[in-house]
């Protein structure tokens, strides 16, 4: 399986950049194209109440103000790429406009959004809310920080999961054309997991992906992740997200929160 089509959140948040110059990058090295969903209605605002209704109508206008702007940046980046694309405007929103969509594209680019202006704090959850509602790789660009030019080495955070197999298989076409690959293991307590490590590298090298394996004792597991990931300089982490449920991530604390939350560089995951 190839890369062939991208999509793209595309919403006038601080992340946009970002995302953008990740999702033509992507594009570009997989001969893909690239798809925008540009959504009129507001992430998390429920449709209750006289003072809200004006609220989300006010919203949905300045929403159509700036699409046209929106629109011609991502146009001319991509064109001065040659990347193919299409631009989509819906009236839902954005959560359930791009879970309609993921099935028909390869991968999905959101961003961590951190709290500044009213478009930020509107794409804030949407990360965790699409990783969990759609049956496919979503990709979280962080905000602010480098974007890879290409992907060349690639992390992958790996315990012997259901959402770390599925991440890991929709990584196959990245991990394939990457220089180099890193499969890291961390203790945590189960001596077993350095072994599926291995055999993971050993698996992925039949795909014809040079991939080495390293197992850590260290702790807490995300900062560990996060440390690797800049000592390795990877370009992106794959991993799987909320194999326990998203509960006991908000109650407890976890990897996938922190992850989420500070992503170290791009990460592909999958639930």
């Amino acid at each position: 399986m190839s890369i062939r089509t991208v999509l793209l959140h595309a919403a006038p948040d601080s992340g946009f950049d970002d995302r953008l110059a990740f999702a033509v990058a992507l594009a570009r090295q997989s001969g893909a194209a690239l798809k925008a969903i540009y959504t009129l209605y507001p992430a998390g605002v429920p449709r209750v109440g006289r003072a809200l209704s004006i609220y989300v109508n006010e919203l949905v206008h300045e929403a159509r103000q700036k699409e046209a702007g929106l629109k011609a940046h991502f146009e001319q980046a991509a064109a001065a790429a040659g990347v193919a694309t299409t631009w989509q405007t819906v009236e839902g929103e954005v959560t359930s406009a791009l879970r309609n969509e993921v099935t028909f594209a390869d991968v999905t680019v959101v961003s961590e959004t951190p709290y500044g202006t009213v478009d930020d704090q509107l794409a804030a959850t949407l990360p965790e809310h699409l990783a969990l509602a759609c049956n496919g790789p979503v990709a979280v660009v962080p905000t602010g920080k480098p974007v890879p030019a290409r992907i060349g080495r690639v992390l992958v955070a790996w315990k012997p999961s259901r959402e770390a197999g599925h991440a890991v298989r929709f990584a196959l076409p990245l991990l394939a054309t990457a220089e180099e690959v890193e499969v890291l293991t961390i203790e945590e307590g189960d001596a077993s997991v350095a072994e599926s490590g291995a055999r993971l590298a050993a698996y992925l090298a039949t795909h014809g992906v040079n991939a080495r394996h390293r197992h850590a004792v260290e702790s807490p597991v995300g900062t560990a992740i996060a440390n690797e990931a800049q000592k390795f300089k990877a370009d992106l982490l794959v991993m799987g997200v909320y194999s326990r449920s998203r509960l006991a991530e908000m109650v407890l604390g976890g990897v996938t929160a922190s992850l989420l939350t500070e992503p170290p560089v791009p990460l592909l995951v999958a639930h």
